[in-house]
């Protein structure tokens, strides 16, 4: 999709964090911020992998020796439901908190966002469901990623999992925003190589769809190639080398600048397949949207041949064709065990039918694809890359 420069410019919305500190060492600096800012009792939200993994202990006993903290949740769940929120917020309420810090992946800074309008505002998490449904903002909030791929500390969007349905389900509202996004490469030095590879692929989406979706903002549509010519170098190598300090930086770049796009455009339909499906089987997120992103884009081809083209160039693949480009996606999915890591769930057949009702029933996602699905064509994606 090509814009035309002669055209009108239609009208938009940008929507930023409010302040973000980007580099290695920025997390040592946590308490300081939070004086700045003026903080006084933070509560800290993680999860057991980021505590297994050595991350939170030297944060929590800065926090606890400024005085800061007063209250810790740290058994945030994979793909967080909507319940498990819930009672984030009441403990966030009942510490009378004046800011949450989220320390983790895409399901902890999600699951924050959500819980830091909960403890501020009445109701439960489902009475947030959809766009535009957030009063105000909540109490402040601080989200640090530690893995390079959602980019969720630089949206306004939470996706949690509704156990009545088994779908994925978003809060959208820029009363989302976090006050302070600090990415800090160091705390992806030790992401296992599964996460490495599956978050890295899911910011590529984000890249690429916050492109070519019909919402794309001007500034959407650049941050999307600028974070391309970071993510196009790193994922691979640091899925060959994780020790890589260079391109674990790239990714975390890169991956905040594609969250960054995406906020302000939309992602679309490789992400509307990918809810149904996460919400149903227990299959990693970037598992998911990668090794979806190439079958989904050869059906955008028609109207992305030159966005296509131009992304080739940006993630250093050179001159290749628009279905070149859908094929290397594929290809590079296949490289770094993506489809793998697919094969191992089994999907029954007859969860297709209304798995493909679900992903085309999410308006958000697919009213800016490029193209229109229908359930047919949805069904007939689901079967060919799951092989059912």
């Amino acid at each position: 999709m090509q814009l035309d420069r002669f055209a009108k410019i239609a009208s938009y919305q940008n929507h930023l964090p409010r302040r973000i500190c980007f580099g290695r060492g920025q997390l040592d600096r946590l308490a300081e911020f939070c004086e700045e800012l003026g903080y006084r009792k933070v509560f800290l939200v993680t999860d057991q992998g980021v505590r297994n993994a050595g991350l939170i202990d030297s944060t929590e006993h800065r926090l606890s020796n400024s005085g800061l903290l007063v209250g810790l949740y740290d058994q945030v769940a994979p793909e967080p439901a909507l319940e498990q929120v819930d009672e984030i917020g009441d403990a966030i309420r009942a510490s009378q908190a004046d800011a949450v810090i989220a320390l983790g992946g895409g399901s902890v800074v999600d699951a924050s966002k959500v819980a830091a309008i909960l403890a501020k505002h009445p109701g439960l998490a489902r009475d947030y469901l959809g766009i535009g449904k957030v009063p105000s903002r909540g109490i402040a909030s601080i989200m640090v990623p530690t893995t390079s791929g959602t980019g969720s500390e630089a949206t306004f969007v939470s996706i949690l999992t509704d156990k009545s349905t088994g779908n994925k389900a978003g809060v959208v509202s820029p009363h989302l925003l976090a006050d302070l996004a600090i990415v800090d490469p160091s705390l992806t030095d030790r992401l296992p190589a599964e996460i490495t590879a599956s978050t890295g692929m899911d910011a590529m989406v984000h890249a690429v769809e916050a492109r070519i979706a019909k919402v794309a903002t001007p500034l959407a549509r650049a941050l999307a190639l600028e974070s391309a010519s970071y993510l196009g170098w790193g994922l691979p190598r640091v899925v060959q080398d994780p020790s890589d300090m260079y391109a674990r930086d790239a990714m975390s770049l890169g991956s905040h600048l594609a969250g960054m796009a995406f906020a302000n455009s939309s992602c679309c339909a490789v992400h509307a397949l990918a809810l149904p499906l996460g919400g149903r089987y227990a299959i990693a997120h970037g598992v998911i949207t990668g090794t979806f992103f190439g079958e989904v884009m050869r059906h955008n081809l028609v109207v992305c041949k030159r966005d296509f083209e131009v992304f080739s160039h940006a993630f250093g693949w050179g001159g290749l064709s628009a279905m070149g480009f859908c094929d290397k996606l594929d290809e590079l999915a296949h490289s770094i065990g993506l489809f793998d890591l697919l094969r191992k769930h089994h999907v029954a057949t007859e969860a297709i039918e209304s798995m493909s009702k679900d992903a085309c029933a999410n308006r958000r996602l697919m009213d800016p694809n490029p193209v229109v699905l229908d359930e047919p064509l949805v069904a007939s994606i689901y079967r060919k890359v799951l092989r059912v």
